[in-house]
């Protein structure tokens, strides 16, 4: 399949340009813009059950005139009666090189989830990203990629596939103080496509700093026996921007 036969190339594509990405980042050659958001959100409650949720979410954003880089931290942790019920973290990095029209891009990402079966899950793709829409108050980001993806089972196999991934992110400026946002992403392989949805509404409450309702739901077409293909976060979290 074309896929498979691509697979290869494709990740000494995303490799180049994420060392390239890094490089750059590190020199810090270009005039750029940083930018950084810091999200936590936190349950706890005793008595007839002891329970603690702890939500935590970091992005990091430095947007020069070439280049563009974007950091990803998801992780969220459980327990209920001192037994963990969820331990998952995500992390995603993403170099973008500018051209007149959009960028090319090189992007990996990691995710480690105690409770889906797999010890973890890694995936690198390089691609094509372009601005599809833009008015005052919404704009539109679509992307394409083709790269390989790796699952390592807790039973101690492995798989690997060659996989195409789609992405868009829809932001929407509602008011002065709230911002919708919606991000859909799917990378589709041989064996499994794993889909992703974050949707998000935050308002300001002082400063800096924002509430936010989000959902995140991420389905894998196929898993280990006995784990369910869809998971779904809700959550209310204090966002922090600077």
């Amino acid at each position: 399949m074309l896929v498979n036969e691509m697979a290869n190339q494709t990740i000494k594509i995303s490799g180049l340009l994420v060392l390239l990405g890094l490089s750059m980042m590190a020199i810090g050659s270009e005039d750029s813009m940083w930018g950084a958001e810091v999200e936590l959100g936190a349950v706890f409650t005793s008595g007839n059950t002891d329970e603690k949720n702890l939500k935590f979410r970091g992005e990091v954003v430095k947007d020069g005139d070439r280049f563009k880089h974007s950091v990803h931290l998801d992780s969220l942790n459980s327990a209920k009666d001192n037994n963990k019920t969820a331990q998952k973290t995500y992390v995603s990095y993403q170099a973008d090189f500018k051209l007149n029209k959009g960028s090319m891009f090189g992007r990996t990402a990691f995710e480690k989830d105690k409770f889906n079966g797999f010890d973890y899950q890694a995936d690198a793709t390089a691609g094509y990203s372009r601005l599809l829409m833009e008015k005052s108050t919404m704009s539109l980001v679509g992307d394409i990629g083709l790269g390989y993806r790796k699952s390592e089972l807790v039973t101690g196999g492995s798989e690997g596939e060659g996989i195409v991934r789609l992405a868009a992110k829809y932001v929407w400026q509602v008011s002065e103080n709230a911002t919708f946002e919606q991000s859909l992403s799917t990378e589709i392989g041989n064996e499994s496509t794993i889909s992703r949805s974050e949707s998000s509404l935050s308002a300001n409450v002082a400063g800096n700093l924002a509430m936010k309702l989000a959902v995140n739901i991420k389905n894998n077409s196929e898993v280990p026996l006995g784990n369910e293909k869809t998971d779904t976060e809700s959550s209310v979290t204090l966002v922090y921007t600077f």
